[in-house]
């Protein structure tokens, strides 16, 4: 039978303000997989996610890092995280069959390699793009040189979000498109679509002009207390913002069946209680 894994996205909430809120103990009972860390900001890097994850896999979870967009300060903040995980290992506190890292800068790809991670890495929603195509009611592959790309370096499961619908694919004829379907897993996060992401943010972070590094920019990480609604007279839809990203919400259910899901490959579906 074909079986749905389950998780959350945390995000940057920690464990402790999750089980400040009463709500630890009702997630870790809910959800197999804990998504944790920033996937769109590299302002809210943080070593100490992987002490989450560690947690998280003693109370018997599987966790998922996610990782941003990087510039040169992002990178060096970044290659701590994966120094810590390895660090951990080492001290078998972290299993690496039981954690998966989500990569959305080809420069984390890198990054990756050079420290060896022995963890299962995954191509983000930011990354997935370079694959991916969804437009109105269809969700295509474009690129199938890029699948094989990421094949190579051992990536077969790719992050997107719902849009609200379930989407007409081009996977039945992937031979066309040079990919064969069987060779690919998809994660679906819901109710939040990721519209688009920026340099810069409404709240926390100064302009940085694009010539300027923002190695100097010091965060206040204002976006982790709470999402924004915006509304735009040209737009129908309420949008929310966190820190540098706009999403868009679908509260309604997507599909119909489990079997719905296995037609479009997706095997795990991620939900996220906020942006």
């Amino acid at each position: 039978m074909f079986m749905i894994e389950k998780g959350i996205r945390l995000g940057t909430m920690t464990l402790e303000d999750l089980k400040k809120s009463g709500g630890l103990d009702t997630a870790v009972r809910g959800f197999g997989w804990f998504y944790l860390g920033p996937e769109f900001c590299e302002n809210l890097l943080d070593a100490s996610v992987c002490e989450d994850a560690a947690r998280l896999q003693g109370l018997g979870r599987k966790v998922c890092l996610l990782t941003p967009m990087l510039s040169e300060k992002g990178a060096g903040l970044m290659d701590s995280v994966f120094k810590k995980l390895l660090r951990l290992k080492r001290r078998g506190r972290i299993d690496a069959e039981r954690l998966e890292i989500t990569i959305n800068d080809f420069g984390a790809l890198e990054l990756a390699g050079r420290n060896r991670l022995p963890f299962k890495l995954n191509a983000g929603r930011l990354l997935s793009e370079n694959a991916f195509e969804s437009t109105g009611d269809r969700l295509k592959i474009h690129n199938g040189l890029g699948l094989k790309f990421f094949r190579e370096l051992g990536i077969t499961r790719y992050e997107l979000s719902t849009t609200g619908i379930r989407p007409r694919t081009n996977f039945s004829r992937g031979g066309l498109y040079g990919f064969n379907p069987r060779n690919l897993t998809i994660t679906l996060h819901y109710p939040y679509l990721n519209l688009t992401s920026a340099r810069a943010c409404l709240v926390g972070m100064p302009y940085v002009p694009p010539e300027e590094s923002a190695e100097s920019v010091h965060c206040a990480r204002q976006c982790r207390i709470c999402s924004f609604e915006i509304a735009h007279p040209a737009i129908k839809e309420k949008l929310s913002v966190r820190g540098n990203t706009v999403f868009l919400r679908f509260p309604d259910k997507f599909y119909g069946s489990e079997k719905d899901l296995a037609g479009l490959r997706v095997d795990r579906l991620v939900y996220s209680p906020f942006p």
